[in-house]
């Protein structure tokens, strides 16, 4: 896509954003702050007194967000989406040829192979994921390493951990259930399909992560990422057809 068509395609997200609740835009702004009570400062010496200075007295940085209001924080948030969404920060690195890694191979399993107690361990949610950097394998999207199983592409080009996917990240990001791509014989994950939108994958060629996009694909009554980017794509394209 050129910079044209992710020019236009970034002004439908800010369009879109502008229109989402400032409940969803900034969580934090309908929580009300308990009034705090600062403990009596014991008197001391001048000489040991604190070299820092009081926090009044400091410079305020975008960081500390104590100076800024509602408004400064809603265009934060739109520089922010304006910065990751679909931003092309440089051509597309050359993809070169994958090496074969003997101490890794990618073994594709027969779906006869599954087994029940497999298929009960997928992860429905993130609260279902075991952390375990021993005995756990490692999410392609997320790269998070768990107990829960994770997809097997049945691609044999495949290469290493790029055909696993865990259940909430194949889900929330292309809409599809690990338990039904692990009985498909005929299977092939995300990278092999050339839809990608993890970050390594979105970084080599050349685009920012997408992660933040998933609330904004749900409030528009899209399941997931790539349902949400495929229908902005349709839409710009039949936009500059009629042009």
């Amino acid at each position: 896509m050129n910079i044209k068509s992710n020019k236009a395609m970034l002004a439908q997200l800010m369009a879109d954003l502008q229109k989402m609740p400032d409940s969803l835009l900034n969580p934090a702004s309908g929580r009300q702050k308990r009034p705090h009570k600062r403990a009596p400062r014991s008197s001391v010496a001048p000489s040991e007194a604190r070299r820092n200075p009081e926090r009044v007295s400091r410079r305020h940085t975008r960081s500390m967000g104590a100076c800024g209001d509602a408004l400064q924080d809603e265009k934060d948030l739109e520089l922010s989406l304006e910065e990751e969404l679909l931003q092309v920060r440089g051509p597309a690195r050359r993809r070169a040829s994958p090496r074969p890694n003997p101490s890794k191979p990618h073994v594709v399993r027969p779906v006869e192979d599954i087994t029940p107690d497999e298929l009960q361990l997928v992860a429905d949610s993130l609260v279902g994921k075991v952390y375990n950097r021993i005995t756990g394998t490692t999410c392609h999207q997320c790269r998070q390493k768990t107990v829960d199983t994770k997809t097997c592409c049945r691609n044999e080009g495949c290469r290493g951990v790029q055909g696993q996917f865990c259940g909430p990240c194949l889900r929330n990001r292309y809409g599809e259930d690990v338990r039904k791509a692990l009985l498909d014989p005929e299977w092939h994950c995300p990278p092999c399909r050339g839809i990608c939108n993890c970050s390594f994958c979105r970084q080599r060629d050349g685009r920012a992560p997408t992660g933040i996009l998933f609330p904004l694909a749900q409030y528009h009554g899209f399941s997931d990422v790539h349902s949400y980017l495929s229908s902005l794509r349709k839409q710009l394209k039949t936009e500059e057809e009629d042009v």
